[in-house]
């Protein structure tokens, strides 16, 4: 029950914040993309939202950093004593993204591509993906013939990638056509 409340406060006050921003800052109330592209550059308030916002980058940096580091280290077969192997990997990861973001057009249009490709990814690919998975490892002497579920699965996941490799085309040509 109390998670369910403190989602649901979070909710309004992200459509409050939102709502309020985009009120306040934009003189013609109609803008795309990037809200602080659209505050005022002259305003003490203005600044505000900035310095808040990178805030909020630098502190959430490391929550992302970390569990990404660590899925690497694990790929890499890097232990938990190996430290000085973790802090190069952890760098260079955070190098990485830096250099990224530095040649990228915008951060609206790198969080537009990010988020695409994963929810496409988890939406669409993974769980036709998974029941495949599942049905092999449960019928692995029956798979010789497939059924109607398995071709629906089959014909689910080629959609999944489809739309998937169509939806990251068309947010990454969006973002190369702003960067010109």
């Amino acid at each position: 029950l109390a998670m369910k409340m403190g989602l649901i406060l979070v909710f309004f006050a992200y459509i409050v914040i939102s709502s309020g921003v985009r009120i306040l800052f934009s003189p013609s109330h109609s803008f795309d993309g990037d809200v602080l592209q659209a505050l005022p550059t002259n305003s003490w308030l203005a600044l505000i939202v900035r310095l808040l916002m990178t805030f909020v980058v630098a502190m959430t940096a490391p929550l992302i950093v970390v569990p990404c580091g660590e899925m690497v280290e694990g790929k890499l077969g890097i232990g938990v004593g190996e430290v000085r192997k973790r802090i190069a990997v952890r760098v260079l990861l955070c190098v990485s993204c830096t250099g990224l973001a530095e040649y990228a057009p915008g951060f609206v249009h790198i969080v537009s591509f990010i988020g695409c490709f994963c929810v496409s990814i988890v939406g669409f690919v993974l769980p036709p993906l998974f029941c495949i998975q599942l049905t092999y490892n449960t019928r692995k002497e029956s798979m010789a013939k497939m059924d109607f579920i398995s071709c629906c699965d089959v014909g689910a996941l080629a959609i999944g990638i489809i739309s998937t490799a169509l939806t990251s085309t068309m947010t990454f040509g969006e973002m190369r056509r702003s960067q010109q």
